[in-house]
């Protein structure tokens, strides 16, 4: 009787962990949204440049059985979006918005035999000039 319970419980947490880990589909772009939030606020009148965006890709890739992770690439940082801000010679950038954007699927088999998941991301920016205050133009004062 002991042998049939847990070969019963054996079963259900086979059968459960199963039903749980299911496949999914991932298809999704997240706005990476107050990462910075911890910024002081200095009011000063400034034009507007241009906008400047910046892509960068990131591969990660696990091996069968999970024995070896890598990744490869770069995320887009503040100081990317700044290198492109200074060659179109602005002070500083504004309303700074990067997003990550990803698709691959994961199966219940994906441990045994590895993965790869690429990982897009975008950074846009307005690259703004500051100006004394008789150069302002009146929409930024």
């Amino acid at each position: 009787m002991k042998q049939s319970k847990s070969g019963v419980i054996i079963c259900f947490f086979l059968s459960a962990s199963a039903v749980l880990s299911g496949c999914t589909l991932v298809d999704y772009t997240v706005p990476m949204a107050g990462k910075f939030d911890n910024t002081s606020i200095l009011v000063k009148n400034f034009i507007l440049i241009d906008t400047v965006t910046v892509h960068a890709m990131e591969k990660h890739t696990v091996s069968p059985l999970g024995i070896k992770r890598t990744v490869e690439g770069a995320k887009v940082t503040y100081s990317d979006l700044m290198r492109e801000a200074a060659k179109v010679k602005a002070d500083d950038i504004i309303n700074v918005r990067i997003d990550m954007q990803t698709t691959g699927k994961t199966t219940i088999v994906d441990w045994l035999k590895g993965w790869e998941r690429i990982f897009s991301y975008t950074g846009r920016a307005l690259a703004i000039k500051y100006v004394d205050d008789d150069e302002a133009e009146p929409s930024h004062r």
